[in-house]
């Protein structure tokens, strides 16, 4: 049953467009494990609307995001925090972007576009309501990449291009208006200073630990160790103001696949149509390479890496310099692969740190993943808890495999040193 206050908003939509009469059906919008930071709600607007004059029978899907309604949840997860910010991305930001993309006469299939329609957004602090009602993309044959299968390449290199074109409207806007971007600087990240700090800090321990017992090679073992020892001080000064702002851009945040849907020209899924991004929680202003970074080594594994690692980054940034090109300024001035190639080995450290936790995620089935209000009451009591419980054998063999893959890989790369 929706709270009265999302069932206002619905009306309010369906006011808006044009519904004279109308019932409302709602069913989950996710499964349990696929979301961690608010409830999804599918809901059908069934009914009648005027449209060019004419009165017919339509429906219109909508994705109702909301806090979860435990109070102790809500406390632990920050979610007036990430709920704030989501909504300021797309009532804001993201407006800001297209415009700046339109003022600059790029085409449609040049720009970033690939985000949901947002029919409302509302916010209120005093009572801690926050509703997102988007539009319900699965309709329109979107869906999520199965989060247990490592992507295809034709789907990592649609992320690649389409994630690239979001990140150069941050440099171009940032070199022809830094007045006008300078608002979105402010978006810190509260990643690290909350989530890592705090609400996940004994579940990072957890996955190091879990990570360093499946390490084969004796000096990927010490190079866990040794992280688990100074992951923190590590990731804080990571986001300190000199790391970040030095080409520093507005990041998604969260730039793992279960945050990308994929539209299909046809059935058999072969021929991919289209993207969009979502989950906007945790945008923030830091450099390009932790999307990059986040997105490759947790998505993707050691056989994909190994044929197509270089294709990955080559077709990033050349996706990236010439999309700063069509909005007029110039990537040999603003970001070049050497300056690409040289933050990649900067930031590895954010590797360790992500790829371990969104690998777990990926891989837990639902009997895995703890309720998430029964760990946050276990935090607020100060007891120890885990959010993916211990694997099976056949996860964990999968588990061993890609965390064997993930450090050898950083190491081969020269991102990470064996001590």
């Amino acid at each position: 049953m929706l709270p009265d206050y999302v069932i206002n908003c619905v009306h309010k939509v369906a006011k808006n467009e044009g519904f004279t009469d109308f019932k409302i059906e709602t069913k989950a919008g996710s499964a349990h494990g696929d979301n961690f930071l608010g409830i999804m709600t599918a809901i059908t607007l069934t009914g009648t609307r005027r449209k060019n004059g004419q009165t017919q029978s339509e429906e219109l899907h909508l994705l109702c995001k909301a806090p979860p309604r435990n109070v102790i949840r809500q406390k632990n997860f920050a979610t007036s925090l990430v709920f704030s910010r989501e909504i300021y991305i797309y009532s804001k930001l993201l407006p800001a972007f297209v415009r700046f993309q339109r003022e600059k006469g790029l085409s449609e299939a040049d720009s970033f576009l690939s985000f949901p329609k947002v029919y409302a957004c509302e916010v209120n602090e005093e009572k801690q309501t926050y509703i997102l009602l988007m539009e319900d993309l699965r309709s329109k044959n979107y869906e999520m990449w199965p989060k247990d299968e490592t992507v295809d390449l034709e789907h990592e290199l649609l992320v690649m291009k389409e994630l690239s074109k979001f990140h150069a409207i941050s440099f171009a806007m940032k070199d022809q208006r830094p007045n006008e971007f300078r608002e979105f600087q402010q978006l810190t990240d509260f990643f690290v200073g909350i989530y890592v700090k705090t609400t996940i800090k004994s579940f990072i321990k957890t996955l190091i630990d879990r990570s360093i017992n499946v390490l084969e090679k004796p000096q990927h073992k010490q190079i866990m160790q040794n992280f688990r020892n100074t992951f923190l001080e590590r990731a804080e000064k990571l986001k300190s103001v000199p790391y970040c702002d030095e080409f520093g851009i507005m990041l998604h945040g969260d730039c793992w696949n279960n945050n990308f849907l994929f539209q299909h020209r046809n059935d058999n899924k072969k021929q991919l149509k289209s993207i969009c991004f979502v989950d906007w929680q945790l945008t923030h202003y830091s450099p390009p390479v932790i999307d990059v970074l986040y997105n490759i080594f947790s998505s993707t594994d050691k056989p994909f890496r190994d044929l197509h690692y270089e294709k990955l980054l080559k077709t990033y940034y050349s996706s990236l310099s010439q999309t700063i090109r069509k909005l007029g300024s110039d990537p040999n001035k603003l970001y070049t692969y050497e300056n690409f190639q040289e933050q990649m080995r900067k930031y590895s450290d954010y590797a360790l740190l992500l790829a371990p936790m969104i690998i777990t995620i990926r891989l837990a089935k639902a009997k895995d993943v703890a309720n998430l209000d029964d760990y946050a009451e276990c935090l607020e009591r100060g007891e120890e808890a885990d959010v993916v419980h211990e694997f099976d054998d056949e996860t964990q063999a999968e588990f061993s495999k890609q965390i064997n893959g993930l450090v050898t890989d950083l190491v081969d790369y020269g991102y990470v040193k064996c001590e």
